[in-house]
Formats: C-alpha cells, sequence, structure tokens
C-alpha cells in the first residue's frame, strides 16, 4: 500500500480542444494557522477554485507533501491549454478561526478528456471502521468512527461530482467483499464501494512546557479501498497520514461537536477526508456509468437510471452493451456492441432512450447491462 502524506494540494487541468468559456460560483473554506489570514483567505479561495474546477467537469491532478509538519496552503496550476479567464471574489467571512469565500470563476472548458464525466455513479459509502479503538480513549472518541462517516460524505458532495453517494450505518471488512456480496450490491443498483479504517489514533511526545496545560503531538490514518463492483476488484488503495497538537483531554469536545472539528487535531482530519474525496473523483470521473435495461418498446428502451445520476433529456449518448459468456478458461468474458441513441425523457431514476431504427435495439433484452459514457470500459 503507497503512503501518502497529505498537506498541500497542486491542481492541474487537463484539457483539450476549446469549447466555451462558463461561469461557476463556488464556496471554499481555509483555517487560520497561527494568525495568518493573508494566507487562509489565499487557500479559501484556491479551495473554491478548485470545486469549481471539478464541477467544470475537468481533470485535476493532485499532489501532496509533508513540510516540516505543516500542511501547505493549496495552489491552482493551469497547464497551457487551459484557462481561468476572470476571479469575482462575491464574499468573504471570518468566524471561528476559519475562512469563508465565495467567487465566481469563469472557465474556458475544453473538450473533455473522458465521456462519464458528467454522470454520477453510484457508490455506497460503508461507515468508517474504528481500528484503533484502544487509542480512543484520548478524548473518548469512540463516536469518531460515525462522525467520519458523516463528515466524508458531506465532503463528497463538494469534491466528488462524479458520485452519487449512498451510506451505510455499518462498517464492512474488505476481507468480507466475497463475489456473492459483491454481486448483491451490484444488483442493488451500486456500482462502488468505499471501505475506511481509521488506522492510527496515537499520542506522540509531549510538547508543552511544564507551567502549560498538557500538549502532545497526536497521529491519525486512515486506510481506503475503493471497490469496483462490476470488475469485483479494488481499483484504489491509499493510506492517508496526518498530525497534530493535542491539548489535555479536558478541553476536547467529542467528535460531534463544532469544537472538536475547529481543534487543530480535527482540522487536518478533516483536510484528510476533503484529499479522499478529490482523490475518489480521480479515480471515478472517467468511469461510466453502468445501468441496465428495465424495459423495451419497439425503438426504445427504458434503463434504470435518471436525473439523479446526471442524465438529460436530449442527451446524445453511446451505449456499450455489455455480455458476459464463459470463456474457454471458465471466466466470464465480456462481448460489447456500440449503439448511439439520445435521451427522449429522463425522471429521477429512469430514462428513456430512441434509436434511429428499431433494429439497433432488436438484440437487447430487459436486465442486459449497458455502459453509459466509456466505450473503453
Amino acid at each position: 500500500m503507497k503512503l501518502r502524506y497529505l498537506i498541500s494540494s497542486c491542481c492541474a487541468l487537463l484539457l483539450s480542444a476549446p469549447l466555451s468559456a462558463n461561469w461557476y460560483e463556488m464556496t471554499g473554506q481555509a483555517p487560520i494557522e497561527q494568525g495568518d489570514i493573508g494566507k487562509a483567505k489565499q487557500a479559501a479561495i484556491s479551495d473554491a477554485l478548485e470545486r469549481a474546477a471539478l464541477f467544470a467537469g475537468v481533470r485535476v491532478t493532485s499532489q501532496q507533501q509533508l513540510v516540516a509538519g505543516v500542511m501547505q496552503q493549496h495552489q491552482l496550476t493551469l497547464d497551457s491549454s487551459s484557462e481561468i479567464r476572470e476571479i469575482r471574489l462575491l464574499n468573504e467571512h471570518y468566524n471561528n478561526d476559519m475562512v469563508t469565500v465565495t467567487l465566481q470563476a469563469e472557465i474556458l472548458l475544453q473538450q473533455q478528456s473522458c465521456d462519464g464525466a458528467e454522470q454520477k455513479k453510484p457508490l455506497l459509502l460503508a461507515q468508517v471502521a474504528l481500528g484503533a479503538r484502544q487509542d480512543a480513549v484520548y478524548g473518548q472518541l469512540f463516536a469518531l468512527d460515525k462522525n467520519i462517516t458523516a463528515q466524508l460524505s458531506r465532503h463528497m458532495q463538494d469534491y466528488s461530482p462524479a458520485l452519487f453517494v449512498t451510506t451505510l450505518d455499518y462498517s464492512i471488512q474488505p476481507a468480507a467483499m466475497s463475489n456473492k456480496v459483491n454481486r448483491q450490491f451490484f444488483s442493488d443498483g451500486q456500482q462502488f464501494v468505499l471501505l475506511t479504517n481509521i488506522s492510527d489514533l496515537s499520542l506522540g511526545k509531549k510538547i508543552s512546557r511544564f507551567w502549560q496545560d498538557d500538549r502532545y503531538q497526536r497521529y491519525f490514518a486512515l486506510d481506503v479501498s475503493l471497490f469496483d463492483l462490476f470488475n469485483n476488484q479494488i481499483i484504489y488503495q491509499q493510506q492517508y497520514r496526518t498530525q497534530a497538537d493535542w491539548q489535555a483531554e479536558t478541553a476536547i469536545a467529542g467528535s460531534h461537536s463544532q469544537q472538536f472539528w475547529q481543534q487543530p487535531y480535527g482540522q487536518k482530519i478533516d483536510t484528510v477526508l476533503k484529499a479522499v474525496a478529490k482523490d475518489l473523483q480521480q479515480q471515478t470521473q472517467c468511469q461510466g456509468l453502468l445501468a441496465q435495461v428495465s424495459h423495451i418498446d419497439q425503438h426504445q428502451l427504458a434503463i434504470d437510471k435518471g436525473s439523479r445520476q446526471g442524465l438529460k433529456a436530449g442527451d446524445s449518448i453511446t451505449v456499450m452493451q455489455i455480455q458476459r459468456f464463459a470463456g474457454k478458461d471458465g471466466l466470464e468474458k465480456l462481448h460489447k456492441s456500440p449503439i448511439n441513441l439520445k435521451l427522449t425523457d429522463v425522471s429521477t431514476d429512469t430514462a428513456w432512450a430512441s434509436a434511429s431504427t428499431p433494429t439497433l435495439l432488436s438484440h437487447l433484452q430487459i436486465g442486459d447491462l449497458i455502459s453509459i459514457g466509456n466505450p473503453g470500459l
């Protein structure tokens, strides 16, 4: 498992062939550290710009590094063919050692580097597992698993526009993801499952003087595994680590409270969760949306995905029919046949598509699995 040290995010928008420039309005936040308001404001602006870029449907590449244990601020870098034409700062607000900015950014949109960027793929977020339970006694953080799950879900709404997230109220161990379990989740309409585990909450050395309140260095590690249910495999696995000052336990509120998330330790954990959400966006943005044929009527068919997954009436889509059959080696193989369709009617969880001629749909059957937006599946 590759170890990632979290601290800053350098973003590159990877695009080609310009299409149009659109305006995006986003809000960004950043903590004020050591009283440096200007640095926090720039980080909040960068946070808002990164979110705008994600929702514009562009590719973002992140790099993180640890410098003397301090989280460095975000920087936004565009490649030579991309452009943020104008930024308008609409509002800035300072409260509880946090700065919040709202801005509008005019982004020159380019040709998408993948066809699946606009669809929201279903992801099941299992409750974060509290593997380091023995260290949760410091600060009584035994509810941290539930509270981190809720916080991660919120950040995925902000930083993972390629995903439609459903949460579970229980955790799942990676070893429990058998073929049977995977197929059941897939039959229920899920495409990905995210499993996470808090593997380190330990205290480090004492950093306070004898006349000061007790303060320690405290560590945090989160193990992340992203399962592709269709291919029945882990497609992304990472450990995220950070550390921060930990005050005396009597001064720390429970992880359900705003006070916890405003403490240095809570802020660093929150930064980790944002980084997880951004990395999941990169892993799933270009994945095709998988759907099943639920009805066929002459030259039209219905699929079990709709506006909730980002589909819109009038969309022209290339559907790759996927048929499984047993190969000579006993393994299931895939057969793909491209069909060009146009969405004519879209509701929340259903879409109707029509073909130019009925014969294009003649070989499709109810229950057939199709991929929308990624012919390379």
